[in-house]
């Protein structure tokens, strides 16, 4: 099969409000919108969740395969084809930027089941997806196939959750996520998408100053090369290669997410474990707090406004991102594979240049970036069997053949084994699989906080640089947050 299909930020663009859910617990990630405050550029947003798509397909060469594949009963990479029974099934999905590529996905299945109808309901874009989805459950219209969010979706729609553990894909995650799959131990939803992120750093400068970053693996590794960054920057050695090269990191103080939800993801998925286990809990001890202000203060040591760092709690985004790092006025910043468009339309040469280094949490686990599921298809149980048949073997379909791995994987990469041969078209994502892999991952717990008390760990961090607040104050609240606003 020669189908190419190339579409620009696609699994992200299955989960909008993730990223913040990234934060879609705090504000309305109802609307399928990013609610993590992650600023939008040139239309697509900085959490990588906007969609171009391109269809370079080859119809003769599809029609022959899926003529002998179907007569023969015969297989298609991973897939194997099955005989299913008329059906018409509804896949919803709250990404309305998604639309070209679904119906690519869908027409493709159809050129091997085309006694399979799949009615494609997206609702987003500024429109309450689950209230929507509520009512149509309510008016007997219930979908099939539905992209949901994680943890506070499965509580919400668990009385629909079909069980896919023994569907032939399940058997492809990786091990460091699935546990974020299951609810009472079955797995009842299949990743549709990662969001995966660390310090990305520019190579270049890294090696200018006779390091390899691919060994930085400890939080004192990483403070050492850091270091010796900075004084090569204030010894001018570094001024012909990078003329604008003013500090090591950019840190958007700003920004609430970055320095809150993002920065201490890590130390929370280290004490709740699973996204699951943190929609759980009623207190949060913050164990690992003082990992998280050593990661803090290591990133602000480093920044040019080191010597005041009570102004990095005015940086921006676009000032820590477009402004400083894609110019080469910094070498590092905490971001993920959302930030790809961003660098591509300011310095298309940079993305040669970027690497990941872990987000170190110090003398207990330093060599992790944070990976995880931004979103789900869930199957509904109270689906027909036929119906339930179709659906599945739908997504078996999309995330075991080979035509539809190539689509799947064209910006970031999801949580399977089987995609070798169908590297992501994001050089971030590329680096940050190089670690999934390898299981040295953190998962993504900070969507099934508390609602509320993501933005009050930003400020309270905002508050730590600043001078304001001793981050023992800092950690305290954020005890004693938890604990109410889980009452609420």
């Amino acid at each position: 099969m020669k189908r190419k299909i190339v579409s620009m930020l696609l699994v992200t663009a299955l989960t909008v409000s993730t990223l913040a859910g990234c934060g879609g617990n705090d504000a309305a990630g109802d609307s399928g919108s990013d609610a993590s405050g992650t600023p939008a550029e040139s239309g697509t947003a900085a959490d990588g969740s906007g969609t171009a798509v391109e269809d370079t397909a080859e119809a003769a060469d599809t029609a022959e395969k899926t003529d002998s594949g179907q007569a023969s009963g015969g297989e298609y990479g991973d897939y194997v084809f099955q005989e299913l029974e008329d059906a018409e099934i509804t896949y919803y999905n709250f990404s309305i930027k998604g639309k070209e590529l679904y119906e690519q996905e869908i027409a493709a299945y159809n050129e091997i089941h085309p006694n399979i109808k799949i009615n494609l309901n997206l609702v987003g874009g500024g429109t309450d997806w689950r209230a929507t989805l509520k009512a149509q459950i309510s008016s007997g219209e219930a979908p099939d196939i539905i992209m949901v969010e994680g943890s506070k979706d499965f509580d919400t729609f668990g009385d629909m959750l079909e069980d896919l553990s023994d569907q032939p894909v399940v058997e492809h995650i990786y091990p460091n996520v699935i546990e974020d799959c299951k609810i009472d131990g079955k797995v009842i939803g299949i990743p549709g998408g990662v969001v995966c992120y660390g310090m990305l750093y520019n190579k270049a400068i890294f090696e200018a100053c006779g390091i390899d970053g691919s060994t930085l693996n400890t939080y004192e590794a990483i403070d050492s090369a850091f270091a010796t960054v900075k004084a090569a920057i204030e010894s001018g050695e570094l001024a012909d290669q990078f003329p604008n090269l003013e500090g090591v990191v950019s840190l958007p103080g700003a920004e609430k997410w970055v320095i809150g939800q993002h920065a201490g993801n890590a130390a929370m998925a280290m004490e709740l474990k699973s996204a699951n286990e943190a929609f759980k809990a009623q207190t949060f001890d913050f164990t690992y707090g003082d990992q998280m202000k050593d990661y803090i203060d290591l990133m602000v040591k480093y920044t040019p406004e080191a010597d005041n760092p009570a102004t990095l709690v005015a940086v921006d985004y676009d000032s820590a991102m477009g402004g400083s790092f894609c110019i080469e006025k910094t070498a590092v910043i905490q971001m993920g594979q959302w930030v790809q468009p961003v660098i591509s339309e300011i310095d298309p040469e940079l993305l040669d240049k970027i690497g990941v280094l872990p987000i170190p949490m110090k003398g207990v686990d330093e060599d992790n970036i944070c990976y995880g599921i931004a979103s789900y298809m869930i199957v509904n149980k109270n689906s027909s069997d036929a119906n339930k048949a179709a659906a599945k073997d739908f997504i078996n379909w999309l995330y075991m053949s080979d035509e539809g791995k190539e689509m799947v994987t064209s910006n970031i990469s999801v949580p399977m084994d089987n995609f070798d041969g169908f590297p992501s078209a994001n050089v971030i994502s590329q680096e940050c699989e190089a670690y999934a892999k390898a299981g040295n991952t953190t998962t993504l717990v900070f969507s099934s906080t508390p609602d509320g008390w993501l933005d009050l760990l930003g400020a309270g961090v905002q508050s730590y640089i600043s001078g304001d607040k001793e981050w023992s104050e800092v950690a305290e609240e954020a005890r004693t947050n938890w604990s109410e606003l889980r009452q609420k």
